[in-house]
């Protein structure tokens, strides 16, 4: 079992009201997410209730990561700070790969390492949505596909990002 466990709830009953204090950390009101730690519950956070199909949580090592609107909500799962990280247009969802994540965004991708610090971002990407794909090792990049618009509408083009830089593999 997993040190964290992200969970739809905790299913608390009378039998659990011996358990320890959970820590809840508010970021709006409406919309929770509960993380268990080996195995008990231990952290609530609750962002807004103005949400959509997009708004999505996912442990990446020791943090708690959120992403709704156009924020993406880190809360570090041993002290409970979090810091806030904008992304262009609106919040898309997020993909680990190794010790990375991204993040899609509905311009782009931003690459994150696990001390949270932004490896890159390219928000040149798309006009309206990003979608990852797949981790290419052998091209070293990741295949995406991009929505664009164009006078006469819109499409989706297939891309590959560089994983080391984000830019575009051409």
């Amino acid at each position: 079992m997993p040190e964290y466990e992200l969970t739809p709830d905790f299913g608390l009953n009378q039998d659990d009201l011996d358990l320890p204090v959970i820590q809840t950390l508010t970021f709006g009101n409406g919309k929770k997410y509960y993380v268990r730690k080996n195995g008990l519950p231990y952290l609530t956070a609750e962002t807004d209730s103005i949400s959509d199909f997009f708004d999505k949580a996912c442990l990446f090592g020791k943090y708690l990561c959120i992403g709704t609107g156009h924020t993406v909500i880190f809360v570090n799962l041993e002290t409970f700070a979090s810091v806030t990280m904008e992304v262009s247009l609106y919040f898309g969802y997020f993909f680990q790969h190794g010790d990375m994540l991204y993040i899609a965004s509905g311009k782009g991708i931003a690459a994150v390492d696990s001390a949270l610090h932004t490896v890159w971002k390219n928000d040149r990407l798309a006009d309206d949505g990003v979608i990852i794909h797949e981790v290419l090792e052998n091209r070293e990049a990741l295949r995406i596909s991009a929505q664009e618009s164009l006078p006469y509408g819109e499409y989706w083009k297939e891309k590959l990002v560089s994983l080391k830089t984000g830019d575009q593999i051409v």
